[in-house]
């Protein structure tokens, strides 16, 4: 009896260590992005429910600093990435696949931002406002607007900087449900955004709810796939990304971003909803 005690008592302790949990501030109450600024700060936005701002978040979730984006709207702002450079912001949901005005927004990110201590008050030398640059956003399989209800594929949540080009991971909204994720390549070398597909995936889900992608991430070749109920870790090999591992991640939520801190650690952050409130969570692989 003692024995059994002792295991539930280190299953507590296992699973209190592998997760912990954060309430976000109410102005990130549709919270669908986070990604890495720099040590110990994270670039975070909302979706259409909020003005063209990128929100700084502290390592526990607190707001440091938000930043107006000149020359961008937000009309349903989606995903972001960084490539230490530069900050990209994809306007890019489309839940009824009939948008033409999808948009990638970059943002040159300046080495000098930071934020530091003195005389024990915080203080940043970051900025209110910064400018966006603009790159229309065209799959090159869509040709109908909407598309008919079967070929539903063309809604984004996810975006993510990976070996110089950006990675676009297709929403399925197809009915009957077919739980295939698109993942688009675009590349900005020519100052055009030019895309093309570059693979589907089949993700484990029954519907539209518990299999679509909602954010992805990139980190050491491996490309992170969130949705509301599992993490997926793919591989890149020979240019194709081939599954590797996937985890629960526990009762429903709406779970719309993700930031890998390392292969042991990554960071979900959820939106307000039915399902809860606004939320950071850190999660040990």
């Amino acid at each position: 009896m003692r024995f059994f005690y002792f295991l539930i008592i280190l299953s507590f302790t296992l699973t209190s260590c592998a997760s912990k949990a954060y309430n976000l501030s109410k102005q990130l109450s549709e919270i669908s992005g986070i990604d890495d600024a720099f040590h110990g700060v994270y670039f975070s936005i909302n979706d259409s429910g909020d003005d063209s701002f990128v929100y700084l978040i502290k390592d526990d979730g607190s707001v440091l600093h938000k930043m107006f984006v000149s020359g961008a709207e937000n009309i349903d702002w989606e995903d972001l990435s960084s490539d230490g450079d530069f900050l990209y912001i994809g306007d890019i949901g489309n839940n009824r696949n009939q948008r033409k005005d999808l948009m990638v927004y970059r943002v040159p990110i300046n080495n000098s931002w930071m934020f530091y201590f003195f005389d024990r008050k915080l203080n940043h030398n970051l900025p209110d406002t910064v400018i966006a640059e603009l790159y229309a956003l065209n799959y090159p399989d869509q040709m109908m607007f909407p598309p008919e209800g079967s070929q539903m594929n063309f809604d984004s949540e996810a975006l993510t900087y990976a070996d110089g080009k950006l990675l676009i991971l297709s929403k399925d909204r197809s009915k009957p449900y077919k739980g295939i994720c698109k993942i688009y390549e675009a590349d900005l070398s020519n100052n055009l955004l030019e895309v093309k597909l570059l693979q589907e995936i089949q993700l484990k889900g029954v519907s539209w709810l518990t299999g679509s992608v909602t954010g992805c991430d990139y980190f050491n070749n491996k490309l992170y796939v969130l949705t509301y109920k599992r993490l997926f870790v793919f591989e890149r090999r020979k240019n194709q990304f081939e599954l590797v591992r996937q985890k629960n991640l526990g009762p429903l939520q709406q779970w719309e971003g993700i930031c890998v801190d390392s292969e042991e650690q990554i960071r979900i952050v959820a939106e307000k909803s039915r399902l809860g409130k606004q939320k950071m969570k850190i999660i040990k692989l």
